[in-house]
């Protein structure tokens, strides 16, 4: 499930003027806030243009199980324009009654152009869906071969091309098993290496991201175990990994969430920021294969207590450098506010959330994705929320930054 500020140093709290942030709610007028008449508990969405309109459709995973016999399908918001429709059911990827979906991803497994999309379950089968290139999709999880005997409970999953073959090949994360890496093989099939590749962590992993460190052509493997040793797995080209978190000093073992590679300090190289619940991390990159933790005050945390799931990087206010929206509250017993941390281009990040028209209000987010969903040239927010009983609305937050 997936799947996240002030540093030290040059990094520290200023009092620098920014650009205002400028955010509308448009969930009611978009129709996506996934929990309405028929209550969902979310998990995760994913942004993708599956039918080639050229604009953002947005697929959502729900929890099933306690819930009800028929409400427990995930959504499908296919985008009009800027008004949404699910289409779920008739797409063919509402992925049926009691699946507990936990995250989802689109990709082209079949480098046939268009995109696909694959669904993590919790404690069952997951699910290919191949697009059929005509607004609907055909379900190839039996004959793809992957994860055909369900073992373990699954938290997420991650596409990435690490053997440059040009096929994506996918790593799952479990809970309870060993992690799972499936090598596309280029013909609608995968094989499990993760055992022969030397990624097959047995710990409690929660999250995991692929990225190149090292900016040597190869996708290395961050993966994120929960109150256990973080692991980074280094590509060596030949199909093999080696584990070396704990030597760069980045084997995080706080309760740990979800991870992403970004290049906060446009220096060329991709620093790491981790999503704990306590306090974040954010590794700077400094070359050579070290990396100094420089999350402090906002960054790490602004309460000192949050219950952080993920965040969103992205250049919300659009001059040349990333901010972050960090998705807090979910599982925390009276929700917590989800803040946007606007980098003023130092490196310096300052919470803008007052005034922004961001909530202010205490929520029960679980994950965040950012997106021009509405094609106007700037990030757009939303915002994942999971709430048993409650059932919590997602949010969709429009960017009113002007080009």
């Amino acid at each position: 499930m997936k799947q996240f500020l002030t540093f030290i140093s040059i990094f520290i709290l200023s009092t620098t003027t920014h650009a205002q942030l400028s955010f509308t709610d448009v969930t009611a007028s978009t129709n996506v806030g996934n929990s309405d008449t028929q209550q969902r508990l979310a998990t995760q969405a994913t942004w993708g243009d599956y039918d080639g309109d050229n604009d953002l459709d947005l697929y959502i995973t729900n929890w099933g199980s306690g819930v009800g016999p028929t409400v427990a399908v995930n959504r499908l918001y296919e985008n009009n324009n800027g008004s949404f429709s699910d289409v779920a059911n008739s797409a063919g990827v509402s992925d049926g009654a009691f699946r507990n979906s936990v995250d989802a991803h689109w990709i082209d497994f079949d480098n046939d152009g268009d995109l696909d999309l694959y669904v993590v379950e919790f404690d069952s089968q997951d699910q290919l869906y191949q697009n059929n290139g005509n607004g609907s999709f055909s379900n190839v999880t039996g004959r793809s071969g992957i994860n055909v005997i369900s073992q373990g409970d699954e938290q997420a999953a991650t596409w990435g091309d690490y053997n440059k073959d040009g096929n994506i090949d996918l790593y799952i994360c479990k809970v309870r098993f060993r992690n799972a890496l499936y090598h596309n093989n280029g013909d609608g099939t995968f094989s499990e290496v993760g055992e022969t590749a030397g990624v097959d962590d047995i710990r409690d992993t929660q999250d995991a991201t692929w990225g190149d460190y090292d900016n040597d052509g190869n996708l290395d493997l961050y993966v994120v175990n929960r109150e256990q040793n973080n692991a980074l797995f280094k590509n060596s080209g030949t199909g093999f990994f080696e584990e070396i978190a704990c030597a760069l000093s980045i084997d995080n073992t706080d309760i740990g969430k979800s991870a992403s590679w970004i290049d906060v300090d446009t220096d060329g190289d991709l620093d790491l920021f981790i999503a704990n619940v306590g306090a974040n991390a954010l590794y700077q990159n400094n070359g050579a294969n070290q990396f100094t933790n420089i999350a402090t005050n906002d960054m790490k945390s602004i309460s000192g207590a949050w219950v952080s799931w993920a965040g969103a990087w992205g250049d919300f206010d659009r001059d040349g450098d990333l901010d972050l929206f960090v998705a807090n509250g979910a599982d925390s017993r009276a929700g917590q506010v989800s803040p946007l941390l606007q980098n003023d281009g130092s490196g310096t990040f300052t919470n803008a959330t007052p005034g922004s028209g961001l909530s202010t209000s205490p929520t029960s987010a679980i994950s965040t994705v950012a997106a021009d969903y509405d094609s106007d040239g700037d990030l757009d927010i939303y915002v994942i929320n999971s709430r048993l009983l409650s059932f919590d609305a997602n949010q969709l937050y429009r960017n009113n930054i002007v080009p």
